[in-house]
């Protein structure tokens, strides 16, 4: 059963009435660490999916710090869990990490004009023209500033915006639908609830030290523990208030109705070694269950020039550990013999395999991804699986934008759609990747697979229950 909407709130049908109020609090956390927040809603109105939470970190004097490119303020939260009534309706596991892939298809123009003020991401490409003449020759990171020439690392040829830093404390958000994919596009009608039926939000945090913010590289290179501003740490959370006989209405039509959604399920392997990433076959789960996707990313925590003795240098990259990386590319481009790692891949769904041939051209991999998702992630060949030469030779706050640490080759991600509609047998799905080129001095690699499970969430008679489809 679907739920039914309300007159007013069907395009191109406008009641007697169409008198609607807009609600805002602004919530405290119920529970405040620097490892943990709950929040806890009251259950009126109908919630926004774009309400917001509120983040800053303490700035730490004058350390030159930012939040990483591609998951902006998202790189604070390690797993957000919805409660309704006691019960887990729905839960991201390193939700930085999902954060990093989902990101990758916001529009570019979306990403420069709202996300690098809402959210902090900053990952929007745009084609950087010769300074001599008109011809644009290579790709940069396009934040709506200029070059700086003839620059240093301490004034580099491009940085973040001034507001953007972190010793300036700035507050950015996030929306409850990128936290919660079960509310995505959905009114939640919360004064349906029971009053024992409590809605909380919890959030388990990154660690403090190395995985919050990114360091210029110019900025010191110590362990610094970016802590949260708790005066800074809300909810705004917005409710919709129908007419009165409208409310009434939309509660009688939805006594009982329910909706379907897909929950990102999350496991996770190390792999300790070159040669172990060489032939990586394991069970990623769904045994019983319908799932429609997957998608896999490879991360290390050593993913920078800088990285030393200390092994704090991951604050020391533009886009911190949460990247997904590309197999090594060998040789020189004027020598012409270059040679681009492989990984080749397949998934085995009820004894079968997805594709007759494994899959090894990282453009086939690129299509994967682009037919999983419908539609295309906004990123070029070079920063996909390091292929061409089309990133720019600048620095961004003093990292080289084309550095094979930096951008290039550190968006290798692969999605599989397993679109049968056939329930996974017992044995679950089987991931078979061998990365043939990882570089062998940033083992161990930690290997990430999301699999998207269709869950149902029913709301009767005030209670919420939730179930696998």
């Amino acid at each position: 059963m679907s739920m039914s909407i309300p007159p007013m709130l069907q395009p191109g049908v406008i009641g007697s009435n169409p008198e609607q109020r807009i609600d805002t609090d602004i919530l405290e956390p119920v529970i405040f660490t620097e490892s943990f927040i709950r929040y806890e809603l009251q259950n009126k109105g109908l919630l926004n999916p774009q309400s917001r939470l509120t983040f800053s970190l303490n700035g730490h004097g004058d350390h030159d710090s930012f939040f990483p490119l591609g998951v902006g303020v998202g790189s604070v939260i390690d797993r957000a869990t919805l409660k309704i009534g006691g019960k887990t309706i729905c839960e991201i596991q390193d939700f930085n990490f999902y954060q990093a892939y989902k990101s990758m298809f916001i529009d570019q123009s979306v990403i420069k004009e709202r996300e690098q003020f809402n959210s902090a991401r900053c990952m929007s490409n745009a084609v950087v023209y010769n300074k001599d003449n008109v011809v644009s020759e290579k790709v940069s990171i396009d934040n709506g500033k200029e070059f700086v020439m003839n620059a240093t690392d301490t004034n580099s040829e491009l940085r973040t915006h001034t507001f953007q830093r972190l010793p300036k404390q700035p507050v950015f958000s996030i929306t409850l639908d990128d936290l919660f994919p079960a509310i995505r596009g959905i009114q939640l009608p919360l004064f349906m609830l029971r009053s024992d039926q409590a809605v909380q939000l919890e959030l388990s945090l990154s660690n403090s030290v190395g995985e919050r913010a990114s360091l210029s590289s110019a900025g010191d290179n110590g362990g610094h523990s970016f802590t949260l501003d708790q005066t800074e740490c809300r909810m705004i959370a917005d409710y919709t208030f129908l007419d009165g006989d409208e409310m009434n209405a939309f509660a009688s039509a939805n006594r009982d109705f329910s909706f379907m959604f897909l929950e990102p399920r999350l496991t996770k392997t190390t792999l300790a070694t070159q040669a172990a990433a060489r032939n990586q076959v394991r069970n990623v789960g769904g045994a019983g269950r319908l799932v429609s996707k997957m998608f896999v990313g490879v991360s290390s925590d050593k993913m920078s020039v800088h990285f030393g003795a200390s092994e704090t240098g991951d604050q020391k990259t533009l886009l911190n550990k949460y990247r997904g990386v590309a197999c090594e590319l060998t040789g020189t481009r004027a020598g012409g013999d270059l040679n681009y790692g492989k990984l080749v891949s397949n998934v085995k769904k009820n004894d079968e395999f997805l594709y007759p041939l494994d899959r090894e051209n990282s453009a086939l991999h690129f299509h994967g991804v682009a037919d999983t998702e419908g539609s295309p992630p906004h990123i070029t060949r070079a920063e996909y699986a390091r292929g061409g030469d089309s990133i720019v030779a600048r620095k961004f706050e003093g990292y080289p934008m084309n550095g094979a640490n930096e951008l290039t080759g550190q968006f290798f991600y692969n999605a599989y759609r397993l679109n049968d509609g056939e329930r996974v047998d017992s044995r679950g799905l089987e991931l078979h990747h061998k990365y043939q080129d990882l570089a062998a001095a940033e083992a161990p690699y930690t290997s990430r697979c999301w699999i998207e499970v269709q869950k149902v969430m029913r709301m009767k008679d005030g209670v919420v229950d939730c179930y696998y489809a």
